[in-house]
């Protein structure tokens, strides 16, 4: 019977994986997680070329509005790992604001492009998600949830 039990929960972990993860930022570990609201993943874009798509997979992609931003890197698309920080308790951090809540994001890049002119592998950013609803992306002037 104890033998059933083990086998049991194993397979309850095969089926359902964790979808925490350890990225680093700035020298530090952090524990992150991608399992989060469906409504944050998705594409988010505004009126110039540049978009940050956030997949349900921790994958993801982000593309600058200027092409100039890229000039020593081999590409226009960032691909990077993505979560959302976690504290100590186990909860998503965010950040109560005056428009809603913030929600600090680390990606981590997995291909050869990087961030700021294929210089840093990790960056923090911030989800904004307003009290109309609406959802935004901090690094971006414009870029808006617009697509799931």
């Amino acid at each position: 019977m104890k033998g059933m039990i083990v086998l049991l929960a194993l397979l309850g972990l095969i089926q359902n994986p964790s979808k925490e993860r350890v990225l680093s930022f700035d020298g530090s570990e952090v524990l992150t997680t991608y399992g989060i609201d469906a409504e944050f993943y998705g594409i988010y874009k505004g009126n110039k070329p540049g978009y940050l798509e956030l997949r349900a997979d921790g994958t993801g992609t982000y593309r600058y509005d200027y092409s100039a931003l890229m000039k020593s890197c081999e590409g226009i698309g960032i691909d990077f790992d993505w979560g959302f920080l976690i504290d100590d308790q186990g909860n998503v951090v965010r950040f109560e604001r005056p428009y809603g809540y913030s929600y600090p994001v680390i990606y981590s890049c997995t291909g050869k492009n990087t961030f700021r002119n294929c210089t840093m592998t990790t960056m923090i950013d911030y989800i904004l998600v307003y009290k109309t609803g609406d959802i935004t992306v901090s690094s971006s002037d414009d870029w808006k949830k617009v697509a799931p």
